[in-house]
Formats: C-alpha cells, sequence, structure tokens
C-alpha cells in the first residue's frame, strides 16, 4: 500500500516536471520569436475573461446540484450546493481525483445521501461531459478541418448524436454495464438509480453553454495578452478546450489535470495559431483557472461556515474518515 502511495505521487511529480521541461525546451527553441512578441497587457480584456470563466464555472455547482436534489427530501439550495460542491472541488489539487469525491461524501454526511449515489453522481455528470465535449471535437475536425471527406463527416457526427440520445433513453441498463469496472476500482458495490431522463438533457445544455463561454472567455484573455486571437476562432478554441479538460479528468494521477491539460492545449493551438499563442496561452489559462478555482473555493468556504452547511462535521465526528466512509484504496 505503501509503495503504490509512493508510486503514484511519484508519478505526478513526473508529469509536473515533463510538462515544465517541456515547455521549457519549447520556449528555448522559440526564443527568437518570444523575445520579438509584443507582450502587452490589456487590463479590461483580461477582466472580461475571468468574468466569462468564472460564470462558466458555476455550471458544476448548478449540475451537481439538480442530480442530488433529485435524491434528496430537504433539497439544497443554491448558496448550499455551491458551498458544498466547491469546497469539495478544492482537493482536486492533491493528487488522485479520489479526494474530490471524498470530501463530498463527508461534506453531505448530515443530508443522508448514499455515498454511493454521490459516486454515481459524478460518474454520470462526467459522462455528459464527455458526451459534449466529443461534440465539439467531432465538430471542429469534421467540419472545419476537414479531416475526411463530407459524407463520413455528417455520418460520423450523426453516429454520435445518436450514441448520445441512446445513452438519455437507457442510461439505466448502459450505466450498469459500465458500474462493474468502477465497483472493482473503488472496491464498493453501485447500483444504478434511476434519474429523470431530462436531468441528463440539462446537464449537457449547461456543459455547452459552459464551453461557450470559457471559448469566449479564452479569445478575451488571448486578446488581453496582445495576441492575435479573432473570435471566427472560437469553434477550434472551444475544441481546444474540450479535449483538453477531458485529457486532464482521465488523469487522475495529476492534480486538476496540471500539465496534461496543458500539453494538449499546447499541440491543438498550434494547429490553428502561431507559436506564441500555442506556448503562452495555456500557461495563463492555468494561472487564471487556478485562481478563480481558489478563490470560488474560498468564498464557498467562508459561505459554508457563516450559514452552518458544514453542520454534519460541526455537530459530531462523521463515521470514519472521508476516506473511510468511502471504503475505497486511497492508492489509486
Amino acid at each position: 500500500m505503501i509503495l503504490r502511495k509512493i508510486l503514484r505521487y511519484n508519478l505526478t511529480l513526473a508529469v509536473v516536471i515533463a510538462a515544465v521541461y517541456f515547455f521549457y525546451l519549447q520556449f528555448e527553441k522559440n526564443a527568437d520569436l518570444i523575445s520579438a512578441y509584443d507582450f502587452n497587457i490589456n487590463p479590461c480584456y483580461i477582466f472580461m475573461s475571468i468574468v466569462l470563466g468564472s460564470i462558466a464555472l458555476l455550471s458544476g455547482p448548478l449540475v451537481w446540484r439538480i442530480y442530488v436534489n433529485n435524491y434528496l427530501r430537504e433539497k439544497l439550495n443554491c448558496s448550499e450546493s455551491y458551498s458544498l460542491y466547491c469546497t469539495s472541488a478544492m482537493f482536486k489539487y492533491i493528487p488522485g481525483k479520489i479526494w474530490t469525491y471524498a470530501a463530498q461524501i463527508t461534506l453531505m454526511s448530515s443530508k443522508r445521501i448514499s455515498k454511493l449515489v454521490l459516486i454515481y453522481i459524478n460518474m454520470v455528470s462526467f459522462i455528459c461531459l464527455a458526451f459534449v465535449s466529443a461534440m465539439f471535437a467531432f465538430y471542429y475536425y469534421l467540419f472545419c478541418v476537414r479531416i475526411t471527406t463530407w459524407e463520413i463527416s455528417v455520418v460520423t457526427f450523426t453516429l454520435l448524436i445518436v450514441l448520445d440520445f441512446v445513452f438519455i433513453i437507457w442510461n439505466e441498463s448502459i450505466i450498469n454495464f459500465l458500474i462493474v469496472p468502477v465497483n472493482r476500482l473503488f472496491k464498493v458495490e453501485i447500483k444504478p438509480l434511476k434519474t429523470k431522463k431530462i436531468i441528463f438533457v440539462y446537464t449537457q445544455i449547461f456543459y455547452f453553454i459552459s464551453y461557450i463561454l470559457l471559448g469566449v472567455a479564452m479569445c478575451f484573455l488571448a486578446m488581453g495578452l496582445n495576441m492575435k486571437m479573432p473570435l471566427t476562432s472560437i469553434t477550434a478554441i472551444m475544441a481546444t478546450i474540450s479535449v483538453s479538460a477531458i485529457a486532464g479528468y482521465v488523469a487522475f494521477f495529476s492534480m486538476g489535470g496540471l500539465g496534461v491539460r496543458e500539453g494538449t492545449m499546447f499541440f491543438m493551438l498550434k494547429q490553428f495559431s502561431g507559436i506564441e499563442a500555442a506556448l503562452i496561452l495555456p500557461i495563463a489559462t492555468r494561472i487564471l483557472l487556478t485562481v478563480v478555482e481558489l478563490f470560488m473555493g474560498i468564498v464557498a468556504l467562508i459561505i459554508g461556515l457563516r450559514y452552518g452547511y458544514f453542520s454534519g462535521l460541526a455537530n459530531g465526528r462523521p463515521e470514519g474518515s472521508m476516506i473511510e466512509k468511502m471504503k475505497v484504496d486511497t492508492d489509486l
């Protein structure tokens, strides 16, 4: 167990070091272009980027509240769901996505909602996010870049929409199939729960709007750093955000996808922008995103303490630690 934990943290450290070294080599290789770059910051555009990005990130607690309230008798209000979700989200900067789920379970200990339900909610939310991400990425590469013929592009994109439709209609049977490896991984017994189909529709609509806002925010960030990134590149930018987001989620060993997201963004931005944007924009995006997420987390923590949303922790010791409540192997 100790050996696996050491390997996990070493893997996280190795990914971060590799990402830093990679960007260092790229900056060194393109030193002439970078030195000639007119690094002129426009505070107004940066501010607009932060505002739009913050609004986009609110889709997380909003979607989570819709799912959680589907299984609670005493519903969460907006501020309560924001506080609980964003506080637990700060734990993603600890290596291993498990800590975010563990924090959710602990903070929700007084709400009489099963830990298995919370794991299930995060699982189906990720699947919905993956579908929306795939739609943006497929649309860009099939219809904008034209990597294949028009006929194949139409058929491929149609199949993706059909698969999404099938998931929404027959989600219980599909999740039942997907849950088997998750049960083995987390050493739990999750059973499919009945969820209103309209919730999956709402989830994907919110994620869709969120990606658009993030795409526009990234355009403003580029303009705020004096980069030539016109709004006509919005489709390519949203595809970049979509692919890098999924890459960051899949890389469970990385702290908030650190290193993985930036590397993915670099290779995608390089295809339709200058090398300056491909090098600087991923780093600038990570810095602003981290600052905004930590700010939202701190505000959520203050709200939770102010209004007693963490009463499950204050009014008595939760049954076991966060990891004990999950009954999962922390060495994942």
